[in-house]
């Protein structure tokens, strides 16, 4: 897109507009911070880049309302256009691409991804804070796949594995979901997730 100048609306202009789904965005919001949290020796975000995984998570089913089964590309679209203004503009792509990714991918699929030409010319730091933060948002939305407000009730350190506990109503559901949806995590890094219902 030539001459293509995005316009940042805020984040409630954007809840507001694309009608997101509040409660289950701010559920996926703490399980992704807990998530962020728990997991920081292996993914190595910064500290600061807390809030941008929250303010992304936020974002993630913003095409939802527009077209429920391409949400993810309707969405980064969206954000294409319309970035959360909390964020600073570097961030911008990243956001987009992100809720584009957080749908669940295979080891072809990414691939395929890593070859698009606008991702190809993001800077690698920020390819790179794009899968990782990605990733976190895969399983923090599988978490409330029930809609019933599961929960991280322990997670489990050994060497090269981490066993998480999901408490809650919808737990089985959403543990199994996570299970699922671990799959850019495990492209990315050696340490394994497994996620049981108790």
């Amino acid at each position: 897109m030539r001459n293509f100048s995005p316009e940042p609306l805020s984040l409630e202009a954007i809840f507001r507009i694309y009608r997101i789904e509040r409660i289950h965005a701010e559920s996926v919001a703490k399980n992704v911070l807990k998530l962020f949290d728990i997991l920081g020796s292996v993914h190595g975000l910064d500290p600061e880049m807390r809030r941008f995984v929250e303010v992304a998570v936020l974002v993630h089913d913003i095409g939802v309302a527009k077209d429920q089964g391409n949400h993810h590309k309707i969405g980064m679209n969206i954000l294409r256009l319309h970035p959360p203004i909390e964020l600073p503009e570097k961030l911008w792509p990243v956001v987009a691409w992100t809720t584009f990714l957080h749908k669940k991918i295979r080891k072809e699929k990414l691939e395929e991804f890593e070859k698009k030409k606008s991702f190809r010319k993001m800077p690698t730091d920020l390819k790179d804070l794009t899968l990782k933060v990605a990733s976190l948002i895969q399983l923090a939305d599988a978490l409330d796949y029930s809609r019933m407000r599961s929960i991280i009730r322990t997670a489990k350190f050994e060497k090269m594995y981490i066993m998480f506990e999901i408490e809650g109503l919808g737990a089985s559901i959403d543990a199994e979901r996570m299970n699922q949806k671990g799959d850019l995590w495990h492209l990315l890094y050696s340490t394994k997730l497994e996620f049981m219902s108790v």
